[in-house]
């Protein structure tokens, strides 16, 4: 099918839903490219129906339209609109014409417009996108068409795009048999005979070998064709070296070509068992795995290609080989990406079945639309050679059975093997709470009556901590028939039941599908010593908008389990929401064995002598900084992270004392604060070995512009460039305590598509041109609108401003574009 680029010039309305906020200018009129998220570009605010769990972003309706001239000689093709990703409850009308709906905010859908399309003239696209109905999530899901829109134009005989399914058997070194699916779609009233031919490609375009058959397409439907291609000493596709192949399949009639249609995919086997766990090409692997919510940080929920490769890179240069689509399928950009890197994926569909989490969330929908979702997600997925696990749910409330539990379990597991046998499914099962209202009391109670400090709660929590208790000793019991029909069972914050349940259920493979980042070294020991626990889900890899402040840490004070406004970030995850790595992501490194370096990691001085409590998802308050020119001769604590035998600390170059790096691979040093330098050191087998060491910063001198360097081919699709805006001393050194607003310009070639930082309570919109730096920097995205070179511009009060100069390519593939307005 030819693909017809929809993403630009799309005249664009929002509206609020209420007539009385949108006369008082609520309402408003835009020219807007895709992706277009248009929840990050609205005020926050703490009355928001959001609330917390979307970061206290509004939602609304926004109604996007645009005009596309048809041809009269085109009046014997096919139109199907094809829309990757519309947040949520999506209406498409051409010309007037309601043409279809579609409630979910997460799956693909195609939409066939051939019956509404006026030839030779132009014809009127109106999408309506309504998350006005909130709460409907637990985490920030942007708002509108918020990934590509395309146009497919075929003749009456043409493949669909999920219509092509490439798998392979006998793999070795020696030869792999392809074998080749392909439905053709014959719309017309007779049966037709075609010529079929597949091609199949290395990595490097070069042509490997082509199979022709003839065969007979059935009038008004789809006929199903299939092939075996050899291929002679194939490459496999692995984590360490994801080779890549291309498959192209296209029809004949009478010497014509009427359609192709084209794939990736890698040759590669995997199998899941509980003696020797997860193997890929027979090799066993443990999954070093995190979970991602969907959003790009700064940019919202847009997915931007070159936004969702970044995300992957940044998490595999981190040490992670896995993730989790949490809670909900990402976008096509996200699984090329981890194509391309090596990342495997378990893709997740849903987050609820019939039993809500939120008044409006997709409960409301189950019922009617699991199954479509279900073949959107697989079919659109799985030639993904990265994928290998489908995920059913997460924390599903049928869980303990009730609700047809147990039959929504067996048949969403046949189902989905039905549409794809190849790979495993699995869902994210926690404990059991006796009811949420229930449980929402014991949260409450737990942190806001002493953060998290158990002993001091009211009697009546106990008895009902008591009862969850009990319940959590027959969770095996209780979960068993709805975990029967999985093949893998993912384990959410049930970490403790490992061994136990590696002796009741000895055929059961475990995932640790959710996991607290502060355990991870302790977790990731129980990974390694249980075989039948394939890997470890971190919560999460990257912070993420939304679940405000569950990742806190307390001190001296009390506080709830989400932070309350202006608390918008989630605040835990190895990486920022800018992809600037966190103490806790140096940690990981460590923990991983990709970095040998000891890490200084420094609580901060005002937090010194106080009662600390950090959230089970969260992380001490600590900075890589030796710069406090507010706390010369105070306390301070000194963490060091190693897998080291032992750690010498030094100051201004004499030695505090080496003290044995413990089982959490930390050793702690109480110190006096001195300006200078602070040096930790390495002992291994008793010898010195690798050092980490931090100098005193001066003032704040200049702004430092830095381009971030890609390492991915040209993506075809959109042009982003991501550039850290650093403040730095006079010798170079970055002002970590720095706070200076920033004032950004962009001219040329490009536009500003966000400012963000990690700061997780800044009240400042990512969309502004101006932006205070938090720890010393932020970050600045350019979006390409024209091939040529952009010039930014930062510049902030007091300090030296900088300027550089950046080729922007905005390389959009053409897809034979139609004339569109």
């Amino acid at each position: 099918m030819k693909h017809s680029n929809l993403d630009f010039n799309w005249k664009f309305s929002y509206s609020t839903g209420n007539s009385y906020e949108d006369k008082r200018g609520k309402a408003y009129k835009d020219n807007v490219n895709l992706p277009h998220d248009f929840s990050i570009v609205l005020d926050r605010s703490e009355t928001e129906r959001s609330n917390v769990a979307g970061g206290f972003f509004p939602g609304g309706i926004g109604t996007y339209e645009k005009e596309m001239f048809i041809h009269n000689d085109e009046k014997e093709k096919v139109f199907i609109l094809l829309v990757e990703g519309a947040y949520m409850n999506a209406e498409v009308y051409l010309n007037g014409h309601l043409a279809a709906t579609h409630p979910n905010g997460y799956t693909e859908f195609k939409v066939d417009l051939t019956p509404f399309i006026r030839f030779g003239e132009n014809n009127k696209i109106r999408i309506v996108v309504n998350n006005n109905a909130l709460p409907n999530s637990r985490w920030y899901t942007g708002s509108g068409l918020y990934r590509h829109v395309r146009l497919l134009t075929a003749e009456k005989l043409y493949i669909d795009p999920w219509d092509l399914y490439v798998t392979s058997k006998d793999r070795g070194t020696a030869k792999a048999l392809i074998n080749i699916e392909a439905a053709v779609t014959n719309v017309l009233s007779t049966n037709e005979t075609i010529e079929w031919h597949t091609t199949i490609y290395d990595t490097s375009g070069r042509e490997i070998v082509t199979e022709v058959k003839n065969e007979i397409a059935n009038k008004e439907g789809k006929t199903t064709f299939q092939t075996q291609i050899p291929i002679e000493s194939p490459k496999l596709w692995s984590i360490d070296s994801p080779y890549l192949y291309k498959a192209i399949t296209r029809i004949y009639q009478n010497g014509s070509l009427l359609d192709e249609t084209e794939t990736t995919f890698g040759i590669r086997s995997i199998s899941f068992d509980s003696k020797t766990g997860f193997c890929l090409n027979s090799e066993s692997i443990k999954l070093k795995g995190g979970c991602i919510h969907h959003d790009n940080g700064p940019l919202g929920a847009a997915a931007f290609d070159v936004a969702e490769y970044r995300k992957i890179r940044l998490l595999k240069e981190l040490g992670y080989n896995a993730i989790r689509t949490a809670h909900n399928p990402p976008s096509r950009a996200l699984l090329d990406a981890c194509d391309y890197y090596g990342m495997l994926v378990i893709d997740e569909m849903f987050d609820c079945w019939r039993q809500k989490k939120n008044p409006y969330d997709y409960h409301l929908y189950f019922e009617d639309w699991w199954k479509r979702d279900v073949v959107a997600t697989i079919f659109r997925d799985r030639n993904h050679p990265s994928v290998i696990m489908w995920s059913i749910g997460n924390e599903i409330g049928e869980r303990d059975g009730n609700s047809n539990g147990v039959q929504i379990s067996e048949e969403l597991c046949d189902f989905v093997k039905q549409l794809d046998p190849t790979r495993a499914v699995t869902n994210g099962v926690n404990a059991i709470f006796l009811d949420a209202g229930e449980f929402g009391g014991i949260l409450a109670n737990i942190f806001n009556g002493s953060a998290g400090d158990l002993s001091e709660l009211p009697p009546e929590v106990h008895e009902l901590l008591k009862e969850c208790d009990r319940v959590t000793a027959e969770w095996g019991e209780i979960t068993e028939p709805f975990c029967k029909p999985l093949d893998v069972v993912g384990y959410n914050y049930l970490d403790s039941r490992y061994e136990e349940d590696g002796i009741k259920f000895p055929d059961r493979v475990i995932c640790g599908t959710e996991s607290y980042p502060k355990m991870m070294a302790s977790l990731w020991k129980k990974v390694e010593e249980n075989p039948q626990v394939i890997g470890d889900f971190s919560w999460t890899a990257i912070d993420y908008i939304g679940e405000s402040g569950i990742g806190r840490s307390f001190y001296n004070e009390t506080g709830n389990l989400f932070g309350d406004y202006p608390w918008h970030l989630s605040n835990c995850g190895d990486l920022d929401i800018c992809g600037f790595i966190r103490p806790q992501g140096e940690y990981r490194k460590i923990l991983w064995n990709k970095r040998k370096e000891p890490y200084l990691a420094i609580l901060k001085p005002e937090h010194f002598g106080k009662k600390e409590i950090v959230s089970a998802w969260g992380w001490s308050d600590v900075v890589h900084s030796w710069s406090f020119p507010k706390s010369v001769g105070q306390k301070v604590r000194v963490d060091v992270y190693s897998n080291a035998d032992e750690v010498e600390l030094l100051i201004n170059g004499s030695s505090i004392g080496r003290k044995t790096v413990n089982e959490e691979l930390k050793a702690s040093f109480e110190v006096d604060y001195s300006p200078g330098s602070i040096e930790a050191i390495n002992y291994r087998n008793g010898r010195k070995a690798e050092t980490d060491r931090i100098e005193t910063c001066g003032n704040p001198y200049s702004l430092q512009l830095e381009v971030e360097e890609e390492n991915w081919d040209s993506l075809n699709t959109d042009d982003l460039k991501y550039i850290t805006c650093r403040i730095r001393d006079e010798n170079g050194l970055i002002v970590p305590y720095a706070e200076h607003l920033v004032n950004v310009e962009v001219s040329g070639a490009g536009d500003l598509a966000a400012i963000g930082t990690g700061n997780p309570i800044s009240e400042e919109s990512y969309q502004e041109s101006f932006r205070k730096v938090y720890n010393g920097k932020l970050l600045i995205v350019v979006r390409g609108k024209a091939e040529g070179k952009a010039i930014i511009s930062a510049r902030a009060e007091g300090i030296r401003g900088d300027s550089i100069e950046i080729q922007m390519n905005h390389v959009v593939k053409d897809f034979n574009g139609i004339k569109t307005d």
